[in-house]
């Protein structure tokens, strides 16, 4: 049996309408400036001596407007020539401007930043988590009180294991043999109340992918789990009867703890002192006890 774990619009807008050349109303035609003048001299019966006023008039303004015309192209004909020889001359080298070479020899100003490192956890993998772990860095007291728990658990008996096959039952103990485990440390403990005893362990695997590959395995519900370090006195009867298995990884470690009760009864439930249990040994005790491997320079 396993201990489940205890995880806890654009807006719319309105279209412009935009008219075509089609869409727009017809405009009213307009006559020319002579046809009004012609007009308005016929309004106001105009002598012909007065006529002949309006016409030369009208051809003089012509022959200035033709003249404005003609200066006018001029100056456009001069603007694009003087524009086409500065397209023409930008397409020739600057002798006073550094050539493209030396330009591309010069070091950038990005050159000078050197790259930014890649962050590593040191504890992702044991080529560069390299210390094994031991008895001591996890149960070194006869006691232990986990950060914010109800209490003291008292260490009956620790152990550390080689061959970590030895810490698994069953498809548990084939996988651990397979795995590149090189360690695992163990130790058995009472809670605080005394009413159940507890194997935690830590599985010293290759790296987090290796870790993570166990865990998944052990939650799809592989037969077997993890083996109970049986004790003589409060912890005798541990393994004998349901137990209940909570586990968790961290970085290239895999934790777990074999919960079952000193009285020797089967556990039927994850209750509410077996989260408890859990959650002091493996989710805080553990982790605090293997973070100081992150501190590393």
């Amino acid at each position: 049996m396993r201990a489940p774990t205890a995880r806890l619009s654009p807006e719319d807008r309105t279209p412009t309408v935009r008219l075509g050349t089609r869409d727009r109303p017809p405009t009213r035609g307009r006559r020319s400036p002579e046809e009004e003048m012609e007009e308005h001299l016929d309004q106001i019966q105009a002598s012909r001596p007065l006529r002949r006023a309006a016409q030369r008039a009208r051809r003089r303004t012509r022959w200035w407007l033709v003249a404005l015309v003609i200066v006018s192209a001029l100056a456009v004909v001069a603007a694009c020539a003087a524009g086409a020889f500065i397209v023409l001359r930008e397409g020739e080298p600057d002798p006073s401007a550094p050539s493209a070479q030396a330009a591309a020899d010069q070091p950038s100003a990005m050159d000078g930043t050197e790259a930014a490192p890649e962050v590593v956890d040191p504890i992702a993998s044991r080529a560069t988590d390299t210390a094994p772990i031991t008895v001591e860095e996890l149960f070194g007291a006869n006691t232990i009180t986990p950060a914010g728990g109800a209490g003291d658990y008292k260490v009956l008996e620790t152990e550390e294991l080689s061959n970590c096959a030895d810490a698994g039952l069953d498809e548990l103990a084939e996988l651990l043999a397979d795995a590149d485990c090189t360690q695992t440390v163990r130790a058995t403990l009472i809670n605080p109340d005394g009413e159940y005893a507890a194997t935690a362990g830590v599985l010293n695997l290759a790296d987090t992918a290796e870790a993570d590959a166990l865990r998944a395995e052990i939650e799809a519900g592989l037969e077997g789990g993890f083996a109970a370090l049986r004790t003589d006195g409060e912890a005798e009867e541990l393994g004998r009867a349901a137990t209940m298995v909570g586990y968790n990884t961290y970085g290239h470690y895999l934790m777990y703890v074999v919960i079952g009760r000193t009285d020797g009864e089967p556990i039927e439930e994850a209750s509410e002192p077996v989260r408890a249990i859990v959650s002091d040994l493996v989710d805080v005790w553990f982790i605090d006890q293997l973070n100081p491997r992150r501190d590393v320079q």
